[in-house]
């Protein structure tokens, strides 16, 4: 029997460039998704509209691109100054979580999908971007996929009316997922964690198994460079280990989009978070206009360079593509994730793992979802220098530790956090929530 076509939107955040080799982490999960989930569902991806791309365009058989125009300048600056206001009277401000934020981005996605009869659509991050799409849409089956902590954070019964009109909450980590099923007990068996897949084909060890054997010790962070990634942290344990480890080399991967103070919502209950905040986000006024407005990533970059000293050894290589970036895993005597803020899922950690590479990195959010300690890395604190130098020099010394923590990540990766695990997983949970929908028949 021929299988009904179903057709499925995934809505990107409204600041997203939907392009195959995108450096954001959830349009890698959004194109995976479509190359991996059953071969007669088509996908339509959503995204913001780049000087020079075309408005629509197809990328294979099944994988439709729609780009809008979002007006990106009058956004970014209010959202900028109310990331100012935010920090400076230390709180948490709701505007991105309104429906005054980029309702026509939205509007234009919902009547798109409803002119194209999709039968499920995928809203990542954004709740009242779903009940817009519901509204238009009313027969459509709508999964909101959260890769933050937002909905916990702003948990209020208006936040609970919209979620009433979401058929599947999506976690990627029980981290996420577990308070959402606590702050709306309503709805918590809607509230599943599906965790983020990597193309474990093409990221694997390399072929001949081999490590390159210049005996250069590289020590590689693969992220954007941000502050509550925790690159300072990763400098200054560096520089303590390299003080007797003269072949000793950090690569930084990554680029220096600027994570605003608003969607950052951090937890100044939080001593680690708090030092964060006042060290690289501004501790007065004047600094805060400064870092957040003015002057924006370039601060912590140059923060970043002169922790670093002039170092040789510390490398900045910007953005690179996708193929260069499991050359870095492959080449690396492991990865280390220094996270300070609470990660929700730490994509590279488990990219690094499917390429045999082990992993040091924090006791962040769920990231012990993801890395176990002991057995495919090592976890340390958040925001500790020594204790991360040490873990990094525990891997450096011991070549059979690194080796079996190597072979473990693989095994791992393969076995939880492989495209076709999270696709059978998600498919599984549309087939459990909505009984109407018979994928594959």
């Amino acid at each position: 029997m021929t299988a009904r076509i179903r057709r499925i939107a995934i809505v990107g955040q409204p600041w997203e460039n939907v392009v195959a080799h995108s450096p954001s982490s959830m349009v890698i999960i959004a194109y995976q998704l479509a190359r991996h989930l059953p071969a007669h569902w088509r996908f339509t991806l959503y995204g913001r509209l780049r000087p020079g791309q075309k408005r629509h365009e197809n990328d294979g058989e099944y994988i439709e691109i729609k780009r809008l125009s979002v007006r990106h300048r009058p956004h970014a600056l209010l959202e900028a100054l109310l990331g100012i206001l935010a920090c400076y009277t230390r709180s948490r401000l709701s505007y991105h979580m309104s429906y005054f934020y980029h309702t026509f981005y939205a509007l234009r996605v919902a009547l798109n999908i409803r002119a194209s009869r999709c039968d499920i659509v995928i809203v990542n991050n954004f709740p009242q971007f779903a009940s817009i799409i519901r509204l238009f849409n009313p027969s459509a089956t709508i999964c909101l996929s959260m890769h933050c902590e937002w909905l916990s954070q702003y948990a209020t019964a208006g936040m609970e009316g919209r979620l009433r009109h979401v058929d599947l909450i999506i976690g990627c980590s029980e981290y996420i997922t577990e308070p959402i099923r606590k702050c709306f007990p309503a709805i918590a068996a809607r509230c599943q964690t599906v965790y983020d897949g990597v193309d474990i084909n093409r990221f694997c060890p390399a072929s001949d198994g081999s490590a390159p054997g210049d005996g250069t010790e590289r020590v590689l962070y693969v992220g954007r460079l941000t502050p509550e990634k925790g690159i300072h942290v990763l400098i200054r344990a560096f520089k303590i280990l390299a003080e007797s480890r003269p072949t000793l080399r950090l690569d930084l991967v990554g680029g220096t989009d600027w994570g605003r103070y608003l969607y950052l919502c951090p937890d100044l209950k939080d001593p680690t978070i708090v030092s964060m905040v006042e060290a690289f986000y501004g501790d007065r006024l004047s600094e805060m206009v400064r870092r957040q407005l003015t002057q924006r990533w370039q601060c912590y970059l140059d923060d970043l360079a002169i922790l670093a000293g002039g170092d040789e050894r510390i490398v900045f290589h910007g953005g690179v593509s996708p193929t260069e970036t499991i050359d870095f895993y492959r080449r690396a005597a492991l990865l280390v994730f220094p996270s300070v803020w609470q990660e929700p899922s730490g994509f590279p950690t488990f990219e690094a793992q499917a390429c045999g590479t082990p992993v040091v990195s924090t006791y962040s959010g769920g990231i012990p979802e993801y890395v176990e300690n002991g057995q495919t890395g090592i976890l340390v604190a958040r925001g500790k220098a020594h204790e991360l130098a040490l873990a990094i020099a525990q891997i450096l010394d011991n070549r059979d530790l690194a080796r079996a923590m190597g072979e473990a990540g693989r095994r791992r990766a393969i076995g939880h956090f492989s495209l076709d695990v999270m696709s059978r997983r998600l498919v599984a949970l549309i087939e459990a929530r909505i009984p109407q929908i018979r994928c594959g028949s």
